[in-house]
């Protein structure tokens, strides 16, 4: 399992374009290694593999003329003694080595391997207990063992070539801590030539209460430069410009497509525009992220995702609510199959409250009801449930709102062809809310209730105060229920994870520059588009949608 993992990691890291051919062996005691002549990497991961003398010797003259070696985790008994092993490394002969147990590994330097990670986090396993590494190594991770600092993973040359070190090793059933599998895939990629860039260069393309948010996580975000911002209105790019000084700013887009020193482009326009300003911004050479809704048709995705496929582009969605607390506590337990299998998922959203008279509640620039909270949910939904829809089937009401044109109430039905059914509710005249989440599966059951919070403060004159939030302000509180013996159900509340620091920024940096794979990807968008857009075609003809081919499915 470990080695296709390892190999699975190395194809994703090197095999693009197929211009390396990445091969998993296994090897004898009389092998003696031949084909490392024509290999430019070796990844080794040493609490598996023994290598006999000849085998080591082979290994460390592959190193010394040129070649890279990637070790990996705690060493066998069968390494003390051998020597070139050691040099390789930069170790001794007598190492030792942690028992199993949490430990808090932290980034120990700015690298190309380490840039943009998370700077520390928790996890179970053991790794070589070492006074300092070896000269000339660059660190990269370090952990803390009993008041000591203790190198867990680092570069260094050797010879012509170089070696990656990383000597922890997970517990049996655990997964490798997500920082040090970042690292490992760009250490495959430094060992064979790869070096990080200049940062990547940013306009906005429309600037709203979004537009301060995305500037804030991109100057938090190493690799992102801030550079320009697009909007007709004058008074916005003022605004722009008190909050980042530094930033150029324009009325033009021609500017922005003219511009050869933007590499990037945020499109935070409304979304009736999203797809000509993507496909403009796309011909002119840039990469494109795209507010939610990505667009409003499939034909529009697709002809998207087309171009910036023939022109070798980076294009995304901002679907920044796939790192939400919540969301993230529901995966993992779908993930490590707490529920069982999952058949059945309701999600809500709404108060009862006038809708805002912006073009959010104006449904041709906004696409409607479905495509506003509902380019979330779905994408939760979607994300979680990858198995064909079926069929798809959507009802909306207008009783209240009549100022604007956006239903007041959209439901939608989405059925698997697993028979999984999700069921989504957006409603504006909701004044007793249900459930954020209500999902069932074969061994159990899952509760997000909403939390009904104020915000407290005090008048000059001391009266109190207090402010309602709105439902979608605060985290749910998020129960899980689960059968057992002789029919006994077991409740237990979630502890919802930390926020993660600009996940979306950060995963566009290092796709961007250090070419790791896309959070959001659009065809998982695309996804999203078409069932929106089954789910509109459905409401207004009173019918159901039945995928019949690509289009929606």
């Amino acid at each position: 399992t470990r080695a296709s993992e390892l190999q699975s990691l190395v194809t994703t890291a090197l095999g693009e374009h197929g211009r390396i051919t990445v091969a998993s062996r296994s090897m004898s005691a009389d092998d003696t290694l031949p084909h490392l002549d024509a290999s430019a990497l070796v990844v080794a991961d040493l609490a598996t593999i023994l290598l006999t003398g000849v085998q080591t010797q082979a290994l460390h003259e592959f190193v010394r003329r040129g070649g890279a070696l990637i070790a990996l985790g705690e060493m066998a008994p069968g390494w003390q003694d051998n020597r070139r092993l050691h040099e390789l490394l930069g170790i001794g002969p007598a190492v030792a080595h942690s028992p199993v147990t949490e430990l808090v590994i932290q980034v120990a330097s700015d690298h190309d391997i380490t840039r943009r990670l998370d700077p520390t986090c928790h996890a179970t396993g053991s790794c070589a207990l070492l006074d300092a590494a070896p000269d000339g190594a660059a660190v990269l991770f370090t952990t803390s063992w009993r008041y000591a600092t203790v190198p867990l993973a680092w570069m260094r040359p050797y010879g012509k070539g170089m070696v990656y070190f990383d000597s922890f090793t997970a517990a049996e059933g655990e997964h490798e801590p997500e920082p040090l599998r970042q690292a490992l895939f760009r250490a495959i990629r430094y060992a064979t030539g790869w070096r990080e860039g200049p940062p990547i260069r940013v306009a906005m393309i429309g600037y709203g209460a979004i537009g301060f948010e995305h500037g804030s996580a991109m100057q938090a975000t190493p690799g992102l430069d801030y550079t320009l911002v697009c909007d007709r209105n004058p008074s916005r790019l003022a605004v722009a410009r008190d909050a980042f000084p530094h930033i150029r700013t324009t009325t033009e887009i021609a500017d922005v497509l003219a511009d050869d020193a933007i590499d990037a482009a945020i499109v935070a326009a409304p979304p009736n525009t999203h797809a000509a300003l993507a496909r403009d911004l796309l011909l002119a050479g840039k990469h494109v992220v795209v507010e939610k809704p990505f667009c409003l048709t499939t034909t529009e995705a697709d002809d998207l995702i087309s171009l910036a496929n023939e022109r070798n582009l980076t294009l995304t969605v901002y679907q920044n609510r796939r790192w939400d607390p919540d969301f993230l506590a529901i995966a993992q337990v779908v993930r490590e199959g707490r529920l069982g299998d999952l058949f059945h998922v309701e999600m809500f959203i709404g108060d009862y409250h006038h809708p805002c008279d912006f073009w959010h509640s104006h449904e041709p620039i906004s696409g409607g009801v479905f495509y506003d909270w509902g380019s979330h949910y779905l994408d939760w939904a979607l994300t979680l449930l990858p198995d064909k829809i079926a069929d798809v089937r959507a009802s909306t009401q207008k009783r209240v709102w009549l100022d604007v044109t956006n239903a007041d109430q959209a439901t939608l039905h989405i059925r698997f062809q697993n028979g999984c059914e999700v069921i989504f509710i957006h409603s504006d005249v909701a004044a007793l809310l249900k459930p954020k989440w209500y999902a069932l599966g074969t061994k159990g059951a899952l509760v997000a209730n909403w939390r009904h919070e104020t915000v407290t403060s005090r008048k000059w004159s001391g009266d109190l105060i207090e402010e309602r939030l709105a439902p979608s302000e605060a985290l749910p509180i998020v129960t899980l229920a689960t059968r057992i013996a002789e029919g006994r159900i077991n409740e237990e509340q979630l502890a919802l994870p930390p926020a993660p620091l600009q996940p979306f920024h950060r995963n566009l940096a290092n796709h961007l520059l250090a070419s790791e794979p896309l959070a959001v990807s659009p065809t998982s968008s695309r996804r999203n588009i078409a069932v929106m857009e089954a789910a509109a075609y459905s409401a207004a003809h009173n019918s159901v949608v039945v995928p019949i081919d690509e289009r929606y499915a």
